[in-house]
């Protein structure tokens, strides 16, 4: 099942996603979500606490509006992102395409697999900590599944 989801990049930027979305025939949508998934998970920024979130300069005539067609789970991450991060997602994008694209367009053709960048699981666990209640969100498997394989 699709979400859909519309941001604003720059004409520049929707050009060079869309060509290396091709590159590596993926669609635009899941070459975002494994761009910011992998700038996550090499810890490219410290997530912001007690901030609001920042959202780019728009400059009018060079923006151009996309959809996104992307799972829910990853609909649920993004807007994670946009927490953890204190940015737009269009921000995101945007931070991701200037520090992180051209580490990850590297990795990408040196492991030939852009699978393993691919957001695909993700899951809640709730519990009482103390007597607070915990709400801790998992990309990925929950530890108590790991352990046991």
């Amino acid at each position: 099942m699709q979400f859909e989801t519309t941001t604003c990049i720059t004409h520049q930027n929707k050009e060079l996603l869309e060509m290396y979305a091709n590159k590596f025939n993926l669609t635009i949508s899941d070459f975002i979500t494994s761009l910011i998934h992998y700038a996550i998970l090499c810890e490219k920024q410290k997530p912001k606490t007690f901030k609001k979130i920042t959202y780019r300069k728009r400059k009018k005539g060079e923006w151009e509006r996309i959809h996104l067609y992307i799972r829910y789970h990853e609909y649920e991450f993004l807007l994670d992102m946009k927490k953890m991060w204190k940015m737009s997602v269009a921000l995101l994008i945007e931070y991701c395409i200037e520090n992180v694209l051209e580490e990850f367009v590297k990795r990408l053709l040196q492991e030939d697999d852009t699978y393993s960048y691919r957001f695909t699981a993700y899951t809640f666990k709730f519990e009482k900590i103390y007597g607070f209640h915990s709400y801790q969100i998992i990309w990925g498997l929950p530890p108590e599944i790991m352990e046991r394989t």
